[in-house]
């Protein structure tokens, strides 16, 4: 009987301890891109920020410069550590696995996974990195729905697909990225006040239903400048490790090995 009573005292405590990983949904998506850098790096992460902890599951993060990483999942609790191996020579020498290369706080939600964009850029002779986050939030920028941020100096008068807007230095406007129906691409055509008719700046690129983006316009007079940042929401069942443990499991000895 007083076995049956530590039964029912033990079991639900233990139950509450295991990870259902698969059924907790992760508090955050992201994806990364090189930044001021050309060529590539290999980074890795902990998805449940737990990367302290020698069993930890980790997740390699391969970055190659001009195209944004796929996306990833995030468990923890606000703060993403991008981690490097530490170089052989120095593992011999003991020591953790990695060591850590820039932190940076996620614009987690509290009522829904928070999407985010990273921005990562060497900070040249200290050899580090800096990672800066771009918030990619779906009810603020719904899918087909484009931010437009001014940098400019100068007033400016904005065609991007379908829609005509103005900006002000430092002004920020939303709207939708509409194409006529049969096309393919989307136009951005920037005009300078001061530089009257001709366009300070004329961009096209390929455009499908759902794209959404952010656009930086900076310069002066008749040097627009635009930088671009475009993201296709998709599942959060479909980025990298979605449903993964905390801790990795480890493996099974072989039979005949003693315990």
């Amino acid at each position: 009987m007083r076995f049956f009573i530590l039964i029912l005292i033990v079991l639900p405590c233990l139950l509450l301890s295991q990870e259902p990983s698969e059924s907790v949904k992760p508090k955050g998506v992201f994806s990364v891109m090189l930044w001021n850098y050309q060529g590539r790096q290999d980074f890795v992460f902990a998805p449940w920020g737990n990367h302290t902890e020698a069993n930890a599951t980790i997740l390699p993060l391969s970055l190659f410069s001009g195209n944004p990483s796929q996306k990833y999942v995030y468990y923890g609790p606000g703060k993403l550590t991008l981690l490097k191996e530490r170089d052989f020579s120095e593992l011999e020498q003991g020591g953790p696995k990695f060591e850590k290369v820039t932190e940076v706080t996620l614009p987690l939600k509290n009522d829904r996974v928070s999407e985010s964009f990273l921005l990562l850029s060497p900070l040249g002779a200290t050899g580090g990195w800096k990672a800066s986050v771009l918030d990619f939030d779906q009810k603020s920028l719904p899918p087909g729905s484009f931010s437009f941020v001014s940098r400019a100096s100068i007033p400016l008068d904005v065609a991007f697909g379908e829609s005509k807007f103005s900006l002000s230095p430092g002004g920020r406007k939303t709207v939708e990225g509409k194409i006529m129906d049969g096309e393919r691409v989307i136009e951005l055509t920037v005009f300078s006040r001061s530089k009257g008719a001709s366009p300070a700046l004329s961009k096209k690129w390929p455009h499908v239903n759902g794209l959404r983006g952010m656009m930086f316009l900076g310069g002066r007079e008749n040097r627009i400048q635009v930088t671009r940042f475009v993201d296709f929401p998709k599942p959060v069942e479909e980025a990298i490790g979605y449903g993964l443990p905390r801790s990795t499991i480890p493996k099974e000895q072989p039979e005949g090995q003693n315990q």
